[in-house]
């Protein structure tokens, strides 16, 4: 169906940072440092290391300072933006993303949190829309304390399920990192402003093909100060294969 240097992958990064205001102070979250560059830019590399070549970042807070930053290429990536006057959620911010994909309706989308770090395999994701036909495919990592994101269900190789959050769980979690046709803009709700996951995802799996990636790699959420010093530590010290030269 596609080769992963025919995807175009979409990195929401309108996130606020209000629980790092300590550490963000001025920038958006995926711009504060880690391991002495931009958060962004490891999202960025990893993206570049499975052979990704064309990104859209959809940005809203503080924009100006990530477009100064990377503007139209980083590496040999190519990137264009997608640019919301007010925050429209993480299912507006796609939507509206997605728009300057539709002249390309061949290529599969990629979706991904700029705040979010996750190992996780590009091309299983590939494969799976390939060759099972997957209306969408999901990327979960198994984790052993679901508490702070919920459990997805998965039966018979489908996704069917989002449950709530409950401490002292072990499961399966959302990892945040989606991979559609852009046809699917046509399922999106009406309204400009909506969540992806709570809004769109809750009732598209009960009637379509969701096809889990399972993930056993690295994962991280900067979004709380305890998770963005262990990132510090993680990306300083530790030796990992997708880190850029």
């Amino acid at each position: 169906m596609s080769s992963t240097n025919s995807i175009i992958a979409i990195v929401l990064c309108g996130g606020l940072g209000t629980r790092l205001r300590s550490v963000s102070r001025s920038l958006p979250k995926p711009m504060v440092p880690v391991a002495n560059r931009p958060f962004l830019e490891h999202i960025l590399d990893y993206l570049i290391a499975q052979g990704v070549t064309q990104v859209i970042l959809a940005v809203s807070y503080k924009k100006e300072i990530i477009i100064d930053h990377f503007g139209s290429k980083y590496r040999n990536l190519a990137i264009s933006y997608s640019i919301e006057s007010t925050p429209l959620g993480t299912g507006g911010a796609v939507k509206k993303a997605i728009e300057q994909i539709l002249p390309c309706p061949e290529q599969l989308v990629l979706t991904i949190n700029g705040d979010t770090f996750v190992e996780y395999s590009l091309s299983d994701m590939v494969s799976k829309c390939k060759e099972k036909h997957a209306d969408f495919v999901m990327a979960l990592k198994d984790m052993d304390d679901t508490s702070r994101y919920g459990r997805v269900k998965v039966e018979h190789h489908n996704i069917t399920e989002f449950e709530e959050k409950k401490s002292g769980y072990k499961g399966l979690i959302n990892a945040g990192i989606y991979l559609f046709h852009p046809s699917l803009y046509k399922a999106f709700p009406k309204p400009d402003i909506f969540s992806f996951e709570n809004d769109f995802l809750e009732s598209f799996i009960r009637s379509h093909d969701v096809q889990p990636s399972i993930s056993d790699g690295y994962f991280i959420d900067i979004g709380v100060p305890e998770d963005y010093q262990k990132a510090q530590e993680d990306f300083e010290h530790t030796n990992l294969a997708w880190k850029a030269p």
